[in-house]
């Protein structure tokens, strides 16, 4: 009983995610250079873009597939990638370093929370049969 509340926890969390995921990549997509700005990655708009893209698409994922691990581990390293944005932002010389790093350890948790949830997202569709190979 305690594996299938977990299970639809799970379930509803990644299509949260999944929701968060479209706002996200379309205000990427749509507006990337205030976006961009907003976030503390000046003269980075075209990985704005190509960030929106990938959760446009991340975000699509999670909402419509039934073996939804995989989108999730996809999300989990979109969000490295976004952490490796803010950590060359914060490189650079920048006035919103504040704003960067908590950006920066924001992602870091973020990723490892959706890898953990990729993972237990992974354990009930094995238990389904819903995925043949990891």
């Amino acid at each position: 009983m305690r594996a299938v509340l977990i299970e639809a926890s799970d379930q509803k969390l990644s299509s949260g995610i999944g929701w968060i995921s479209l706002g996200i990549g379309l205000a990427l997509t749509l507006a990337p250079i205030g976006t961009a700005k907003f976030l503390g990655w000046e003269r980075r708009e075209r990985s704005a873009r190509l960030v929106g893209v990938a959760d446009l698409i991340i975000g699509t994922g999670l909402l419509i597939s039934s073996r939804r691990s995989r989108w999730m581990l996809a999300r989990a390293i979109l969000n490295a990638v976004i952490g490796a944005i803010y950590a060359r932002a914060l490189a650079d010389s920048t006035p919103r370093r504040k704003r960067l790093v908590g950006g920066l350890c924001f992602m870091i948790g973020l990723t490892a929370n959706d890898y953990l949830l990729s993972r237990r997202l992974r354990e009930a569709e094995a238990s389904y049969n819903l995925t043949d190979i990891w």
